[in-house]
């Protein structure tokens, strides 16, 4: 241990429980701890003997139990915690848990905006098998660590696995729409666009967000055929079938949100070539995604991007976040003349691909 200092080696130790806190928090969602301690009260603390009276089990252990994983998401600051004294008159005293900022997101009643899925989705055994073979990315050509653990490509299995599929929409259509939010109050982009695309719309969530805030907006989702089957109807969003690797409906503006990381450099370059061509010569592509800082930094751009390129590598087979001169680059092979970048937060941008420059 020469060179280091003791306390090196117990912070290093805390790297490797990394996984027991993720599977704690998982825990915690599936006994519904963090909504029963919710609604006792807006800065309610319980014990876990008051949590466990809300859960159905026969376990004469499982207060005991509880609040061991109670007190070790305490000392990560996942939740408050205090003494007390015991209600039956012992002398001694009882731990009682309440709620930090960050566990109130994992709420599951939160008007869509909770992380529990996302959370829960991260620590399924299929998911975990992927990252033992995260290694086999780097030594063999071609691996896609999920698809090499479980037999199957990310999509082609969880296709045959309907909660595995619900489950990940769901973490999905969460995550979009804390981040869209984010975008409709920041980025005014939007207000100068008379009919907007929405190519790999889903069921068309986005766009009908968007002609809400903008009803100016003729809105036009995009997607696959057996994706628009299934889109339920909004007022002023059409919805249009089709594969946007073929052809992409004429439109003043086009939408890509969260697309482009999941595909490699020349599937980005025909997708954006096509989005090019159905074009007007004033024309833009709005693109939301994750950017990579050139210089990376203990910060909330760097951990999220970074985060989210790591699980493309992991889940999709060419997928990944790029950094600003990388998608600069895409945009200008497949066309376009001028590029804007317009942050967000948390890692996310704006950017804007047009067709003629604007200066």
């Amino acid at each position: 241990m020469e060179g280091h200092d003791d306390l090196d080696y117990l912070s290093s130790w805390g790297l490797s429980r990394l996984i027991s806190v993720q599977m704690a928090l998982r825990a915690a969602i599936e006994l519904d701890v963090f909504n029963n301690i919710a609604n006792s009260g807006p800065k309610a603390q319980l014990s876990a003997a008051e949590i466990v009276s809300k859960i159905p089990t026969t376990n004469p252990s499982a207060a005991a139990a509880l609040d061991r994983i109670l007190r070790m998401l305490s000392a990560n600051a996942l939740l408050t915690a205090s003494l007390r004294p015991c209600p039956n008159g012992e002398m001694r005293q009882e731990s009682v848990y309440g709620l930090t900022d960050e566990t109130r997101c994992l709420l599951t009643d939160k008007g869509g905006n909770s992380t529990a899925p996302m959370t829960v989705f991260l620590s399924e055994k299929e998911v975990v098998d992927s990252f033992y073979m995260l290694k086999d990315a780097v030594l063999e050509p071609g691996c896609t660590p999920f698809e090499k653990a479980n037999g199957a490509s990310f999509f082609d299995y969880t296709s045959k696995k309907p909660e595995l599929s619900q489950l990940f929409n769901e973490a999905m259509a969460t995550s979009t729409k804390v981040f869209f939010d984010k975008v409709l109050k920041t980025y005014a982009g939007f207000e100068e666009v008379k009919e907007l695309l929405d190519v790999g719309g889903g069921f068309g969530t986005s766009i009908k967000k968007i002609v809400s805030t903008y009803p100016h907006i003729h809105g036009v989702n995009f997607d696959l055929p057996h994706v628009i089957s299934d889109a339920p109807k909004y007022p002023d969003v059409e919805h249009v079938a089709g594969n946007m690797f073929e052809s992409v409906p004429n439109a003043q503006a086009i939408l890509l949100k969260r697309i482009l990381h999941d595909w490699d450099d020349d599937r980005c370059m025909k997708l954006l070539r096509n989005c090019c061509k159905a074009l007007p010569d004033n024309g833009k592509v709005i693109v939301v995604e994750f950017v990579i800082p050139e210089e990376l930094g203990n910060n909330a751009d760097s951990l999220n991007s970074t985060a989210s390129d790591y699980l493309m590598m992991v889940w999709l087979p060419g997928a990944k976040e790029r950094t600003m001169a990388e998608f600069d680059d895409l945009a200008k092979i497949a066309g376009f003349a001028e590029t804007k970048f317009f942050p967000i937060g948390q890692g996310i941008y704006v950017m804007e691909f047009y067709k003629r420059a604007t200066r």
